[in-house]
């Protein structure tokens, strides 16, 4: 069975959500007793969770996803080394808890109130630095997009990721639009659901052409 361990980067990055404690202690004794962690598509808070755990408990659960995720890519990377778009995606579940964790604390203290503005730049934000990045990933790699025709056919991976990299970019430009016009959230969620399925109809339509024309090169 192959041994895993967890690299330099991995741990920085479980180190990162552990360390999303510390803004949460500073403020500790300004903040009330239940903090709103859930929110309802009109903005509306129907969530509330105690403040011991919106301090401590959701910067852990988020760091044992974290070593979960870490395990799992490590297992199934062929190449020991990470390329610079694994690293990066590596610190996505961080950086975006960093984003929550303090919305979270400026609105129990009242400081902040337009839930669906911040979930509209964190979308931004994260279809931007996925366009950016998909086309990078390798196919040996835990990450991407994975279906039996992309893992089959190199040529379909790199086209699939490329496609998948511009298609992210125009929802992320798409997505900030919509923020600053204040669209509701539902169409905000909506359009991240198709730029995710989009990338994955492509590769099975693109397989199919690669396969024919391969297959008429090889009857000539």
């Amino acid at each position: 069975m192959k041994r895993v361990r967890l690299t330099k980067v991995d741990l920085l990055s479980i180190g990162l959500c552990l360390v999303a404690i510390l803004p949460g202690l500073m403020v500790y004794d300004r903040l009330p007793e239940e903090i709103v962690t859930h929110f309802g598509l009109d903005g509306t808070p129907d969530g509330y969770s105690s403040r011991l755990f919106a301090v401590i408990g959701l910067p852990l659960v988020v760091a044992l996803v974290q070593i979960v995720y870490c395990i799992t890519t490590n297992l199934f990377r062929k190449n020991k080394e990470m390329n610079r778009a694994e690293k990066v995606i590596r610190f996505l579940s961080p950086t975006m808890l960093y984003a929550i964790q303090i919305f979270l604390l400026m609105y129990a203290m009242g400081k902040a109130a337009n839930i669906l503005t911040f979930i509209g730049v964190i979308e931004t934000v994260m279809c931007l630095v996925l366009g950016n990045y998909l086309p990078k990933v390798r196919r040996t790699t835990f990450f991407g997009i994975r279906t039996p025709h992309t893992l089959a056919n190199e040529e379909v991976w790199d086209r699939t990721h490329r496609f998948a990299g511009v298609l992210y970019i125009i929802a992320g430009i798409i997505c900030m639009f919509m923020t600053v016009t204040g669209m509701h959230l539902v169409l905000l969620l909506t359009l991240l659901l198709v730029t995710i399925g989009i990338p994955f109809i492509y590769s099975e339509i693109l397989y199919r052409r690669v396969k024919d024309r391969d297959q008429e090169k090889s009857s000539i």
